[in-house]
């Protein structure tokens, strides 16, 4: 969940966690398997959580408090687990491998508003479509309180998750064609110019 600027998942990997979500809800494990699936999204930032609560809501409408509790719950292990590895990086490897520290506006927008806010910052970006990347940056470079930066994503992932969940197992049809719309809508976007945010996820 952390690039700036959200891309449309690739085909095949929005179909893999489709098959993975459906294995997992076939054997009922759903709930594990969107931990886990929610911690390995936030640490590799391949795809979004919201790819994986909304599909495991539509395929088991009636554990959706369930489905936003673990995936925020990973979500949450995931972002302090990358913070703690920002820590033990030296600046030098932060901006070879975040070349938008030095140059983006919105990334140092982010930083400034952490660094006057604190973890109470952290609880609004989860709770948005902001990029977090930038926040864990911060915290990780120059803060390390793991317990304040865990609850307060925690708190706010699980607000949003909650949102996503309860919306897609009240109105799993309605939700079932946006999301038809949208993938229409971006696929045809072959060099990756999607808008969004995958960190939000």
């Amino acid at each position: 969940e952390m690039a700036v600027a959200r891309q449309p998942l690739p085909d095949g990997l929005e179909e893999l966690l489709r098959r993975l979500l459906g294995y997992a809800a076939a054997g009922r494990r759903i709930v594990l398997a969107c931990a886990a699936l929610s911690f390995a999204g936030t640490l590799s930032a391949a795809y979004p959580v919201t790819a994986v609560v909304v599909p495991a809501t539509l395929l088991a409408a009636r554990k959706w408090w369930s489905i936003a509790c673990v995936s925020a719950l990973g979500s949450a292990l995931g972002a302090t687990a990358l913070i703690y590895i920002f820590h033990h990086l030296g600046w030098n490897e932060l901006y070879a491998h975040f070349p938008e520290l030095g140059r983006s506006e919105s990334w140092a927008g982010t930083a400034d508003w952490v660094a006057r806010y604190g973890v109470f910052a952290l609880f609004l970006i989860a709770l948005s479509p902001l990029p977090q990347t930038p926040a864990l940056l911060l915290f990780g470079a120059v803060r390390q309180d793991y317990a304040g930066v865990f609850i307060a994503l925690l708190l706010g992932k699980l607000i949003k998750y909650g949102v996503f969940a309860w919306t897609a197992s009240h109105f799993p049809e309605q939700v079932s064609r946006g999301i038809g719309r949208l993938l229409r809508r971006v696929r045809p976007d072959t060099n990756g110019n999607g808008d969004g945010d995958r960190d939000a996820g």
